[in-house]
């Protein structure tokens, strides 16, 4: 079978990216957005001295600028994704490329979004102290430096309960146990950020906004693990169709 181009592998990804980047746009719209209304009116409310000095910037445009950032930023996510998924692939769990896809879509998932999530819980714009979002952005960074470690250490060690020939219920129960201690120790490591929320703020508000954000970048990453599941297992079929087509021509030549 032959291997496919990085260039098909570059652009599968960028594809799957792209609409997943469409299926999370959309998603922010519904679930998200409504949230972040509600949330600038209230800082609104608490900041009007009753002098309007206008928007530099509507909020249609912030919204439109929100959506295409998220379709960019989904796209660059799939090609990195891509990249990822051809180092990795013969190590993911999953018999086919579609499986396989979806594992890793999970495990980016958990890395970039839910355990930033479970460390440090997003909150809506205007609320929360505005001094504390360099110390945020650092500690968002380390949290998934650490998971993508942990998802390291649980490959490594399934890596060598393998080559032991340790049975497969052995090697996952071993990789879970790993994995579980691996995200405790970064939820107790990890220094905790103090967050002050207005008591203007209802409690609903806030976790409309992360589950909401939750569900937003969780349909991302499915629709990408889908979408580049599938155009590899295109690839896959057509480069065992194409094969033994190229060998015929090759021996045909040589007579």
């Amino acid at each position: 079978m032959n291997s496919p181009t990085w260039g098909r592998r570059v652009g599968n990804g960028a594809l799957a990216g792209l609409v997943g980047g469409v299926a999370a746009a959309a998603l922010l719209w519904t679930l998200v957005e409504p949230a972040i209304d509600q949330a600038i009116a209230i800082e609104e409310t608490g900041h009007s001295h009753g002098h309007d000095h206008g928007e530099a910037v509507s909020r249609l445009q912030q919204q439109i600028g929100g959506t295409l950032t998220v379709v960019v930023v989904a796209v660059l996510l799939g090609i990195a994704y891509a990249v990822a998924y051809a180092r990795a692939r013969h190590r993911l769990p999953g018999r086919t490329d579609l499986g396989r896809s979806l594992s890793l879509a999970a495990l980016a998932f958990g890395a970039v979004v839910l355990m930033p999530a479970l460390v440090l819980p997003a909150n809506p714009p205007g609320v929360g102290d505005p001094d504390t979002v360099n110390t945020r952005t650092l500690t968002y960074l380390l949290v998934v430096l650490a998971s993508a470690g942990v998802i390291g250490v649980v490959f490594t060690v399934e890596k060598a309960l393998s080559l032991r020939t340790i049975s497969a219920e052995w090697r996952w129960l071993a990789c879970a146990v790993t994995g579980i201690l691996g995200v405790i120790a970064v939820v107790l490591v990890v220094p905790d950020v103090e967050q002050e929320i207005p008591s203007i703020v209802p409690a609903g508000l806030l976790w409309e906004f992360r589950i909401g954000s939750l569900v937003q970048l969780a349909g991302m990453w499915v629709v990408v693990g889908v979408v580049h599941g599938a155009l590899a297992h295109r690839g896959s079929v057509r480069g065992s169709v194409d094969a033994p087509r190229e060998t015929r021509v090759s021996r045909d030549a040589a007579l």
